[in-house]
């Protein structure tokens, strides 16, 4: 069962040409898209409806605001995530945390931008102290050792508001000690793959 407020989207797609960069992100471009016309953006929260976690910590919020940080620090104009999530409110175009390519041409429309990132958040598995006690031959604890351990998995999509298609699709999945670390190597990874087909302003 999906939790309330999750992000569904039926987006129609034409054509997408599926590149893969060596051991980077799986990434899926629609060709002859001229990404040029892009000078403005949006970030949803992405939808982490999949990931089952008995905390009220969103990881899509998360994420999000690392696209949004990460795309200010190369130059790229966004708006404001609470400010679009506000509009659709507003506006009565989020029902039910669904969104489909009329809703995305009329936010794009009301808010100035020219394409929308949003996605899902595949796998998330939060850093974790286990203790292992190391006894030596007369039983006697010897050492404790702690390890930690995070994970996690992203799917972007970037979808034009005029057509409501989607134009960029990309996943990467990272491991670090850290969950922070985790999710910002992998988004890292995602914008750096769009960024061989958009050329940021930066």
């Amino acid at each position: 069962m999906n939790k309330p407020g999750s992000l569904h989207t039926a987006l129609f797609i034409p054509f997408l040409v599926l590149i893969l960069y060596g051991c980077g992100p799986k990434v899926a471009v629609r060709p002859g898209y001229d990404f040029k016309s892009i000078n403005r953006i949006g970030v949803m929260k992405f939808d982490s409806s999949q990931v089952d976690l008995f905390t009220s910590f969103d990881p899509g919020t998360a994420v999000a605001d690392e696209f949004v940080f990460q795309f200010l620090s190369r130059g790229v104009r966004v708006v404001e995530r609470s400010r679009l999530e506000d509009i659709l409110r507003e506006q009565k175009l989020w029902k039910s945390g669904y969104i489909d390519p009329e809703t995305i041409k009329q936010a794009g429309k009301i808010l100035g931008v020219d394409a929308i990132i949003l996605g899902t958040v595949l796998k998330y598995v939060p850093d974790s102290k286990k203790r292992i006690y190391i006894k030596d031959d007369n039983g006697k604890l010897q050492e404790e050792i702690f390890l930690v351990e995070a994970e996690v998995g992203i799917s972007a999509r970037m979808v034009d508001v005029v057509t409501g298609e989607i134009i960029w699709a990309g996943s990467y999945s990272y491991d670090s000690f850290y969950i922070d670390t985790a999710i910002r190597q992998a988004v890292d990874a995602i914008i750096k793959s769009l960024g061989k087909v958009w050329i940021f302003t930066s």
